[in-house]
């Protein structure tokens, strides 16, 4: 079995022994260009991006395929034009592997192609950059995944090892440290979990100059509370979970989350695999939605309550952890996982009118943050249409908020207005305020793009900035505050614009686990508010860094913008 390592010093390997690798770095370079791609490569695009310059560029590309096949041994690859390589059984490649989000036999280190390093091929070069960053994103979702398996499988050991090559891997990612310390904490090495949060924290607060959120040393706490004294486990666990749920819902949710643990511990008490589920289910959506920073916790938490559910056959609780565990991974930029989840949930929940309708609005927003905008507008559309069969008041109005941003980057202006106005007054009906920010900031966007008053436009969207300050929400307040600095640059003021829009960057970016394309958004926005404003140095290393956040985020729309900011 031939083995093909891409990631790290790139390799062959057949049966398990290394062997002989082609020559020359463009060899590597037009094997990775292949492997990656997800169609045929035209044989003058691999000449204008690796051969140009060759006194003959297609005796050259020819030369390269042989030395290809050549060193495989696949004698029947790597021909034709389209250039066609579709490994089937064998070969095997670490690439294609994490890609679908499969963590094998060595865990992947490393960067894609690494050390290949391959002069005077500039369109290589910069398919090569967007590349890394693809990579990078697939081999941390793929380790995320692995180490969420590991630990709900009670593999603790290589739940540690799976974690600690995540956080080799980004050092400086959050989600990283907090599911090093759950699985230190998990193995029933406690002091290892405290040492291991202490180091994370100082480690955070020396290379970012940030404190740590709360969520990494919550992570070595030991399990959860107990139940309640002198009442059955079964009666306590239904007691608490319904008491945690009441608290969430008036907006307590500290003391509703420590509810939800308790029921957790009763149910985990009791025996009854599917009350487990359930409690474990509405914690792990509780820490996901209610507190700032702990999702990881929570997707550790929902991968468990899946398997649990599974196991009891309570198919709708299964598919409700995987809706959320998909929502999670949205946020992440981890597409091809959110799509799995999806699809899974889908296949269990076809009978429930409320989980198809939030599964259906999740696949939306993974489709407009893919930038895939045409088949999010449907999406949303039919989410729209299922939150209404199902009474789902607040999954309408949500979806119609989230649907009004798709529409307004179709340019379908007019349907953005009606769905940000039906989102607003359901809100309002609902008294849910904490969404308030996101369908006004789209309305704003709308306003301004239909021409109307700067001025005018800013008085509202002041008032949304204050509303999300108050709620604390990073996304709205970095979300609002661009709008704001959209009102100043349309008025050609394009220093106070700029400031604005700096000002909302900093403010999503303040939690570990802020929504991503929101992120990026920003970013962009400040990118093009340097360009205003003149400085094209600000301008090149903001655009820099949100292609690079685009490119391992999967969102395609995004890095094609910040990608012509760079031209």
């Amino acid at each position: 079995m031939l083995r093909i390592r891409l990631i790290g010093q790139p390799s062959l390997e057949r049966d398990g022994q290394p062997i002989a690798g082609p020559r020359g770095h463009k060899s590597w370079a037009v094997l990775g260009r292949l492997a990656r791609s997800p169609e045929p490569v035209s044989r003058q695009v691999l000449v204008d991006e690796l051969f140009s310059e060759a006194d003959d560029p297609m005796g050259a590309l020819r030369w390269t395929l042989a030395e290809l096949r050549r060193s495989t041994g696949l004698a029947d690859t790597f021909g034709g034009n389209p250039v066609s390589f579709v490994p089937g059984d064998e070969p095997t490649i670490d690439v294609v592997d994490v890609a679908a989000g499969v963590i094998t036999d060595a865990i992947p280190a490393g960067r894609f192609l690494e050390g290949i390093d391959v002069k005077g091929s500039p369109g290589f070069e910069s398919w090569l950059l967007i590349e890394r960053q693809r990579v990078d994103g697939e081999i941390l979702s793929a380790l995320r995944q692995a180490t969420l398996r590991a630990l709900s499988g009670r593999q603790f050991d290589r739940a540690v090892t799976l974690a600690g090559a995540m956080l080799r891997q980004a050092p400086f990612e959050e989600g990283a440290h907090v599911l090093l310390v759950k699985a230190l904490a998990s193995s029933g090495d406690a002091d290892a979990a405290i040492r291991q949060a202490d180091a994370s924290e100082a480690m955070l607060s020396d290379e970012l100059g940030v404190a740590a959120s709360p969520a990494i040393r919550a992570a070595a706490r030991p399990a959860i509370a107990a139940p309640i004294p002198g009442v059955s486990v079964r009666a306590s666990a239904e007691s608490l979970c319904d008491a945690g749920l009441a608290a969430l819902s008036a907006g307590a949710a500290d003391a509703g989350i420590e509810c939800l643990r308790g029921a957790s511990a009763a149910a985990e008490e009791s025996g009854d695999k599917e009350l487990l589920a359930r409690c474990l289910t509405e914690l792990g959506t509780a820490l996901v939605h209610a507190i700032r920073g702990y999702d990881d916790e929570g997707a550790v938490i929902l991968t468990t309550a899946v398997d649990l559910a599974t196991t009891a056959g309570a198919k709708q609780i299964a598919a409700k952890a995987l809706s959320e565990l998909a929502y999670v991974d949205v946020l992440a930029g981890r597409r091809a996982s959110a799509a799995e989840y999806l699809h899974t949930a889908g296949e269990l929940s076809s009978d429930d009118p409320a989980i198809s309708a939030a599964l259906a609005g999740f696949d939306a927003m993974n489709l407009n943050d893919w930038g895939r905008l045409e088949a999010s507008a449907e999406r949303f559309a039919t989410a729209v249409e299922l939150s209404r069969s199902a009474g789902a008041v607040r999954r309408e109005a949500w979806c119609l908020g989230l649907g009004a941003r798709t529409l307004f980057l179709l340019g379908r202006m007019d349907e953005a207005v009606e769905w940000t106005s039906r989102s607003r007054e359901l809100a309002d009906r609902e008294r849910w305020t904490a969404f308030r920010p996101w369908p006004d900031a789209w309305l704003a966007h709308v306003r301004l793009a239909n021409g109307e008053d700067p001025r005018v436009v800013r008085e509202a969207a002041e008032g949304t900035f204050a509303l999300a300050r108050q709620l604390q929400d990073p996304c709205w307040e970095g979300l609002a505050a661009k709008t704001i600095g959209l009102t100043h640059q349309a008025e050609g003021e394009h220093a106070t614009a700029l400031e604005w829009m700096k000002n909302g960057g900093a403010l999503c970016r303040r939690v570990t686990d802020s929504y991503l394309w929101v992120e990026v958004d920003v970013f962009l926005a400040e990118a093009q508010a340097a360009l205003d404003f003149g400085d094209v140095h600000r301008t090149e290393a903001v655009a820099r860094r949100a292609v690079e956040i685009a490119a391992k985020g999967s969102m395609d729309d995004l890095m094609n913008r910040a990608l012509r900011l760079l031209d």
